[in-house]
């Protein structure tokens, strides 16, 4: 940034050695500072002819000019347009040539002191250029001859970003953000879809999938969904396997428990016959009463057991019922699982393409709205004889010194700046920048 600063300041020097080449050299403007020298003509008495190294014919008095230390120095034109100078008061300065200036300040000098004299007049400094709006380093810039409006951009390190510009852009990477979502998604919900759907609605998905990634991403996805299904079909076949195996033994048990309590009924027929002949025996004094008692306690105490057969028998008929329903329910579930993760898929399937389509529209839009550079306008504050006055400015107009000049952002974007135009006449106050 110093470099071109630098490098504009050097051509802005030529042009104002270029312009104080001119007629009349610049007009000066409020602001503008001068160096200002008052010379006297003095008449020495020159010494009597005759006298050593003067000749015959020479003259009475000798002429010379000496400098009025104290009218001399710098001064500024202000802002009423004219310099304050001591003993000779207010002189006015501004719109006027350099030359015609030092003609007019000889004349006061001629008129107050009623002798000859001279002036000389340079300019020190000119007003500065105010540059704001648009541009990076508002501020005072030193103006030099000549200087134009794109000049004085540059020296003010030329536009600005516009934060409205960078919120555009902003919000841009942000819509396409959310279009690399959504193409995501599209692109995991059909690579899903291919792989648990089989015939037309599958290659129609893989095709579609093809389209969007390309052939190696597509075959990546459908590689990485094929290893998930593989697995959740393992953890599928193994909860099924339980489940069967469940089954299965409870079938057994039920099996087992009524081979068992056939053969115990065979042993309790054969203890009831044993008992009623005990009960025989016993009728005809042949055994005694207590021999019959053990019997008969052993043949209740097998009729129990039976019992606790025939209650077990029923416990595990109905853990097998339980097994098979279960087995039953578990396929039904995954059945209904796959048709419902089928559904969901293509309701995602249809979001995602609607949130890309619209992601797509709005970011291009976007794209082609903030890409463009935005339109400049420029105006300058221009203080005269009648006031300030605001003028429509091209890039290639000149400027004046303590012109104001206010660089923004044209709502039209008008390519084709108008000319320099005055706008207004207001008051200093109103034309304020």
């Amino acid at each position: 940034m110093s470099r071109c600063r630098a490098v504009a300041l050097a051509v802005l020097t030529l042009l104002a050695g270029r312009a104080a080449l001119a007629e009349g050299g610049p007009v000066l403007r409020a602001g503008d500072r001068l160096k200002i020298t008052f010379y006297e003509t003095m008449e020495i008495p020159n010494p009597a002819p005759g006298d050593k190294g003067q000749s015959a014919g020479a003259a009475a008095v000798i002429q010379t000019f000496y400098q009025r230390v104290d009218l001399s120095g710098e001064y500024a034109v202000e802002q009423g347009g004219a310099l304050s100078l001591p003993f000779f008061g207010f002189v006015p300065a501004a719109g006027k040539p350099l030359e015609t200036l030092k003609t007019d300040l000889m004349g006061v000098f001629e008129t107050a002191f009623g002798r000859h004299g001279g002036v000389t007049v340079g300019l020190v400094q000119r007003a500065p250029v105010f540059v704001v709006g648009s541009v990076r380093a508002p501020g005072a810039y030193p103006y030099a001859g000549g200087m134009i409006v794109l000049q004085a951009v540059a020296l003010a390190g030329g536009r600005d970003k516009d934060p409205a510009t960078l919120l555009g852009v902003v919000e841009t990477l942000r819509e396409r953000e959310r279009e690399d979502g959504a193409r995501t998604r599209l692109k995991r919900a059909l690579a899903r879809k291919a792989a648990l759907t089989t015939g037309r609605m599958g290659t129609e998905a893989q095709e579609r999938l093809r389209t969007l990634a390309g052939p190696e991403e597509a075959a990546a996805l459908l590689g990485a969904e094929a290893k998930v299904l593989r697995l959740e079909a393992s953890l599928q076949t193994s909860d099924e396997g339980s489940r069967k195996a469940a089954a299965d033994a409870s079938g057994t048990e039920v099996d087992l428990l009524r081979k068992r309590l056939e053969t115990y009924g065979a042993q309790i027929a054969a203890r009831g016959d044993r008992l009623r002949t005990m009960e025989a025996l016993f009728s005809r004094q042949v055994v005694e009463s207590e021999r019959v008692a053990d019997v008969r306690r052993d043949f209740i105490d097998m009729e129990g057991r039976r019992r606790d057969y025939e209650v077990g028998i029923l416990q595990a008929e109905q853990r097998q019922r339980m097994a098979r329903e279960a087995l039953d329910q578990g396929n039904a579930r995954h059945r209904l699982a796959a048709e419902r993760e089928i559904a969901l898929i293509d309701a995602e399937i249809v979001s995602a393409e609607r949130a890309l389509s619209t992601a797509s529209v709005v970011g291009a839009t976007m794209s082609a709205g903030w890409a463009r550079d935005p339109v400049l306008a420029y105006r300058i504050v221009r203080s005269g004889a009648g006031g300030a006055q605001v003028l429509s400015v091209t890039e290639t107009d000149t400027l004046e010194p303590g012109d104001v000049l206010k660089v923004v952002i044209d709502p039209r974007g008008d390519e084709h700046p108008r000319n320099a135009t005055a706008e207004a006449a207001p008051s200093r106050a109103d034309a304020a920048p």
